[in-house]
């Protein structure tokens, strides 16, 4: 590309960069790629040179055209340096960086990082079709992240469009291009056609002054930049829109399959009154990002119908932080009124026969009274579906038995019978099959030593010690290497370490203003996860933290050390799982695109795999020292909150927020067990030292504790009064910690379950 203005190919700057050619120009400026000579990379160089207003001298300077347009040009300089300062504090890997900026040539310079890729107008264009949800999404959460980055600064970018995104090789998009000091220029110099971008401008950039701008304005125009990415075509301008508002909604231009969520998403954030678009990025997020809503299967449908429901099967719960607090159960859990069983009694209703309003002969002494029930009732249901139903008469208020006469037949052409009554025999048995299912947890036959109540239901394991722990709820818990130490984290704010004989707290420590999310421990060393996206590195002998780092704004959902306290994983809601070691700065060593979703969980194996568990309801392996995939386990039907890996590291268990545990093997793609569901979200997994064990912390206020070798629950503890997020066995197997909502930290012995095995 050429320009007649811009500098010459081979052009020294301050001695440190040439001029390569020129990349693109504006109205305010023209952009080169140019050679850094010290360092022997490229960069990419912006310069202030407003075409309306400056011409170019002797020796490459830039001038004003005229002495009236004098104190516009300087004016501009100033905002132009002001705005190069502004961008070199943000180190963030989707916003252009800022390596310098300086002066010469009677101008401004910044010299920014270059981006090797395509930007998304261009992208869009070679695709030729239509984007797909999972690519947008790609694209679009580590951007919402970039922008309330910049928007919590008190700063806007004011000219996102797809030109001035860069979607780099790796898939990874950056906003370049800010139009902050362009704006102010073009204010100044009452330039109003420069402040805008036809299409993607919201109708108060228009306006000569930015009064009535900020974040609102920048969700405007990402919000039209995707409305671009669905439809093929950027929307109308808004001053034309003012006149006569004809914008199609993009859930009917779409020209693809979107989720309804994402699209009513856009068109909120394109409405012209500011008050009703969302007001920040933080508003904006969960619509946008929110998975759709899992529909219900037909037995679940079925069973509603024969309840009496006729309202909307009820929706799935957005995407949540894995530790939050209790999630309702899924659609077709077993309700408090015993859904299931409610349906088979309206099964055998509707299946028994009239009564003969007439009176029969009485029966010969000799013949045996008839049976009552019809043969549907004869069916062997579950133990609780046995017990007397309230509306049955007592006994001595019963009717005398009558004997019915046999009700003729009704026989079809052919001699064949009718599909409906074996359609009811699979209804009911498919019925009775989930049912035992469902039950499976209560009915007896399991291993549990000393804990079978009298009806055969596994009992809660009488509590053996209890730390009360955190105000506002227990977040994390984990034993150190020995034993002797207990470590937890809560929403107070504050880390613990606690003397696990005698349950008294040894150290504590303020681990800052962020939310902790995540606690990991390996000998004196722990790692907690933080939501404002840092992970921070702490001594325990000291209770002093040693390090922070921080890849972006991005919450940390997991962490996990990797053999040695000098390096550590940890899994984002940005879908990627960073590989840091201390030794080699405060940057990761190794980012991993791990999932299409939120990464919610991440575990490490000295065998040198890495798991992950997201939101897209995946579960994958990882060569932990190339960041190659080996493997990819699916199943699960709802977002994975929890992995964890066998000692011996040959298993892999992973946890969904519906409450199921499945065992995976590490050598193939086979599903080694699919345990009994829980029924709440499944907060956390851990295995007992020897391996045998399989512990599940759940948002139903139980812990359960499985044979891994028999696949049989062992026992259940906890009363079901707070959902339990953290779970940890002591490294000899003797005790189990779990961290609760309560604040609590509860303890139970487990020698029953180390002689059961």
């Amino acid at each position: 590309m050429t320009h007649v203005l811009a500098l010459p190919a081979g052009t020294e700057l301050v001695g440190d960069y040439l001029i390569e050619r020129v990349l693109g120009a504006g109205g305010f400026g023209i952009t080169y790629l140019a050679q850094e000579l010290a360092l022997a990379r490229d960069v990419t160089i912006k310069e202030y040179f407003p075409g309306d207003f400056a011409a170019r001298g002797a020796s490459h300077d830039a001038v004003p055209r005229s002495q009236d347009c004098a104190g516009d040009y300087q004016w501009g300089l100033d905002r132009f340096i002001a705005e190069a300062q502004t961008l070199a504090r943000f180190d963030h890997r989707n916003i252009v960086r800022v390596y310098r900026y300086f002066r010469a040539n009677n101008t401004g310079y910044m010299v920014l990082q270059f981006e090797e890729g395509q930007s998304l107008k261009a992208w869009l264009g070679s695709l030729g079709r239509a984007l797909r949800q999972h690519e947008i999404d790609r694209f679009l959460t580590p951007l919402l992240d970039a922008l309330e980055l910049i928007h919590r600064a008190d700063y806007l970018h004011r000219d996102i469009a797809p030109d001035n995104i860069i979607i780099r090789r790796d898939g990874a998009p950056v906003l370049i291009d800010f139009g902050s000091a362009r704006g102010d220029v073009a204010r100044h110099s009452r330039t109003v056609s420069a402040l805008v971008k036809p299409g993607y401008s919201p109708y108060e950039q228009y306006a000569e002054t930015g009064s009535q701008q900020g974040p609102w304005t920048d969700i405007y125009a990402l919000a039209a930049t995707l409305y671009h990415a669905v439809t093929g075509k950027r929307p109308p301008d808004a001053p034309s829109r003012i006149v006569r508002d004809g914008i199609v909604p993009a859930r009917e231009a779409a020209l693809s399959s979107y989720r309804a969520g994402f699209l009513a998403a856009i068109d909120r954030a394109l409405a012209l009154d500011i008050e009703k678009r969302p007001q920040s990025i933080a508003e904006w997020r969960g619509a946008l990002l929110a998975p759709e809503p899992r529909r219900p299967g037909w037995l679940q449908r079925t069973i509603g119908k024969a309840a009496g429901g006729d309202g909307p099967p009820r929706k799935s719960e957005p995407l949540a932080a894995p530790l939050g607090g209790a999630v309702p159960p899924p659609p077709d859990a077993p309700g408090a009124q015993g859904g299931l069983l409610e349906y088979i009694e309206r099964l055998k209703k509707q299946s028994a026969p009239p009564d003969d309003p007439k009176p029969d002969p009485q029966p010969p002494p000799s013949q045996p009274e008839a049976d009552p029930k019809s043969p549907a009732e004869t069916l062997a249901l579950p133990r609780t579906a046995a017990l007397p139903r309230a509306e049955d008469p007592p006994a001595a208020a019963q009717r005398p038995s009558r004997k019915r006469l046999p009700r003729p037949r009704r026989v079809r052409a052919g001699g064949e019978r009718g599909w409906w009554p074996l359609t009811l025999k699979l209804m009911v048995g498919a019925g009775v099959a989930a049912a035992a299912v469902g039950l499976q947890d209560e009915l007896p036959g399991f291993e549990v030593r000393g804990a079978v109540t009298q009806t055969g239901a596994v009992a809660e394991i009488e509590l053996a010690r209890q730390l009360e722990g955190h105000a506002g709820g227990s977040m994390a818990v984990a034993f150190a290497a020995d034993g002797r130490w207990i470590v937890t984290a809560g929403a107070d704010g504050m880390l613990k370490i606690w003397d696990a004989a005698t349950s008294s707290v040894m150290r504590s420590a303020d681990l800052g203003g962020s939310k902790v999310t995540a606690l990991s421990v390996l000998d004196r060393r722990a790692l907690t996860g933080h939501e404002d996206g840092s992970v921070q590195l702490w001594d325990l002998a000291r209770a002093e933290r040693v390090g922070q780092f921080r890849r972006n704004q991005a919450s940390v959902w997991s962490v996990a050390f990797m053999g040695e306290p000098t390096r550590f994983l940890s899994a984002s809601h940005d879908w990627a799982v960073a590989v840091w070691d201390t030794r080699a700065g405060s940057a990761p060593v190794m980012d991993i695109a791990a999932h299409e979703s939120a990464v919610q969980s991440v575990a490490y194996t000295s065998r040198g795999y890495l798991a992950s568990g997201g939101a897209d309801r995946l579960v994958k392996l990882w060569d932990a020292s190339s960041g190659d995939a080996i493997r990819t386990y699916r199943g699960h039907r709802d977002f994975v909150s929890a992995v964890a890996f066998s000692p011996d590291g040959r298993l892999l268990a992973s946890g969904s927020r519906d409450g199921h545990v499945r065992l995976w093997s590490t050598a193939s793609h086979r599903v080694h067990r699919t345990l009994s569901r829980n029924a709440g979200q499944v907060g956390a997994l851990a295995f007992s030292p020897a391996g045998d064990l399989l512990a599940a912390a759940s948002a139903d206020g139980k812990v359960r504790v499985w044979n891994i070798r028999r696949g049989r629950l062992m026992r259940s503890y906890g009363d079901g009064s707070a959902g339990f997020r953290s779970i940890a066995f002591a490294p000899d197997g003797r005790w189990l910690a779990a961290a609760s909502d309560s604040g609590a930290v509860r303890l139970w012995e487990t020698g029953g379950l180390l002689g059961a095995r």
